[in-house]
């Protein structure tokens, strides 16, 4: 494909550089495109250095031909005030775009988190039919470790939990009363081996027994 070249007019040009490129646009409000440094050179994502034979298109060879014309800093072109204005401008206009990208974005999140919450709770419906059945088989045969082909099944006693519901109450008892730096506080290490120990639920607490704990483990490459 043959790309057609014009005359560049670097008066009319609004090239801002930085150390990873160039970001190339007229001066009349018109789109700006990047033009990257690479090791390879100058790189651009337009439409005509895709399809040039070369990757070659107007904005490299407008950047090209400015960095002739101005080789060091000193000879870059001062802003003017309208130019400084110009370019809050632009930096307004890219601040809203920002804005409209992150609200849509969160709207995709929100609906991807969604689809994922109720996809995932149908899965773990079918898997707890099958954790029950393994949990009744478990019991039903006295086994606590069981290897399979496909993995372990264990079921293992839990320790019941100490539910603080006044700690006023439990702290009336200095059995069960420890001082942290002159601050009085639940010592739960002496209220849990009480209760363990004599099975007594003092006032301000309650002994929630938990049920036993089954859980699996499968082998790398199980069905």
């Amino acid at each position: 494909m043959e790309v057609m070249q014009r005359t560049i007019d670097l008066e009319s040009l609004l090239i801002l550089e930085s150390d990873e490129g160039f970001l190339f646009g007229g001066s009349f409000g018109g789109d700006t495109v990047e033009v990257k440094r690479s090791e390879a050179g100058l790189t651009c994502q337009c439409f005509i250095a895709k399809v040039s034979p070369d990757g070659e298109c107007e904005h490299i060879r407008a950047v090209l031909e400015y960095l002739a014309h101005v080789p060091g800093e000193d000879d870059r072109p001062s802003l003017s005030q309208a130019d400084a204005d110009y370019y809050l401008s632009k930096l307004a206009e890219l601040d809203a775009i920002q804005a409209v990208n992150v609200e849509s974005a969160n709207t995709q999140i929100e609906r991807i988190k969604l689809w994922l919450e109720m996809e995932n709770a149908k899965i773990q419906r079918k898997k707890d039919y099958y954790i029950l059945a393994l949990d009744n088989w478990m019991h039903m045969n006295e086994f606590s470790t069981k290897q399979l082909v496909a993995g372990t099944l264990k079921v293992r006693s839990q320790q019941p939990e100490i539910r603080i519901d006044d700690e006023a109450k439990v702290m009336m008892d200095e059995r069960f009363v420890r001082v942290i730096p002159e601050n009085r506080a639940v010592d739960k290490a002496a209220l849990r081996k009480y209760c363990m120990d004599t099975g007594e639920e003092i006032p301000g607490i309650e002994i929630i027994v938990k049920p036993h704990k089954f859980s699996y483990k499968l082998n790398t490459g199980g069905a």
